[in-house]
């Protein structure tokens, strides 16, 4: 009897311990601000399971159509002009591999589409695989750039814009560069903006995605720069990975 009361009284005296100093230092839980709000590094034509088990929470993928108008991601950048890519993955497979290593997460998943094809088969197709594979992580809502982050939690936003118009992609995009809430500009564009002032203002309650110029020019200019200008998605860093946010960048 006395050595069960002792054990009572020591488990007792380790909950206190805990409930008075450990739990109390966690304090309460903060609520995080709204998409816009962070910055995220991103990836382009790397391998996606590497660098999805990386952390990376932003990709982008260059979609052209092969000889049976199936969706196929270059692995590489291709030369204008072309529909078609010649070294490349199934955007099927890409789908795959979002499923697989990108979730469960407390964060989204960001997927850029860019379309180098004007076929609309090719466009349905990207949208089946999406609806198909990672139906469960789609957003119905549009242009949620002020959307607080812990409400997209385990989603895939779809950023894409230009000849997805009037395909069975377009009403499955939540980001559209085409219209006026978000942009997608070169690193060029970025480094250099005609207004700096105006792109400072516009980012703060939308967003600006950087992206690789077409010919892939070595950038001479610290590619950190754009942070400066408040653009929060930038494809040409890879950390750090995962979502930050701009308040602590500029602490």
């Amino acid at each position: 009897m006395k050595r069960a009361l002792a054990i009572f009284l020591a488990i007792f005296l380790v909950y206190l311990v805990y409930d008075t100093f450990l739990k109390g230092k966690t304090g309460p839980i903060v609520p995080r601000g709204r998409l816009c709000d962070y910055t995220v590094s991103g990836s382009v034509y790397e391998d996606i399971p590497t660098i999805l088990k990386k952390g990376i929470r932003l990709l982008e993928v260059h979609v052209y159509s092969d000889e049976r108008d199936e969706p196929v991601v270059a692995t590489h950048p291709q030369n204008e002009g072309h529909d078609f890519a010649k070294e490349n993955i199934s955007f099927e497979q890409v789908c795959i591999d979002i499923e697989n290593d990108a979730f469960p997460s407390k964060d989204p998943m960001i997927l850029s589409i860019v379309t180098h094809t004007n076929k609309s088969v090719t466009m349905n197709k990207i949208a089946e695989h999406l609806q198909t594979i990672t139906r469960k992580h789609l957003l119905s809502a549009k242009d949620i750039q002020q959307t607080p982050l812990d409400q997209l939690a385990n989603k895939l936003i779809l950023v894409s814009g230009g000849t997805i118009h009037g395909t069975a992609l377009e009403p499955l995009i939540n980001l559209n560069w085409s219209e006026s809430g978000v942009r997608r500009l070169s690193y060029q564009q970025a480094l250099h903006p005609r207004d700096p002032e105006e792109l400072k203002r516009f980012n703060r309650d939308f967003i600006t995605m950087v992206a690789p110029d077409t010919e892939l020019k070595t950038i001479t200019a610290n590619p950190k720069q754009p942070l400066a200008y408040g653009c929060q998605w930038n494809l040409f860093l890879s950390e750090p990975p995962g979502f930050v946010s701009k308040t602590f960048l500029s602490e």
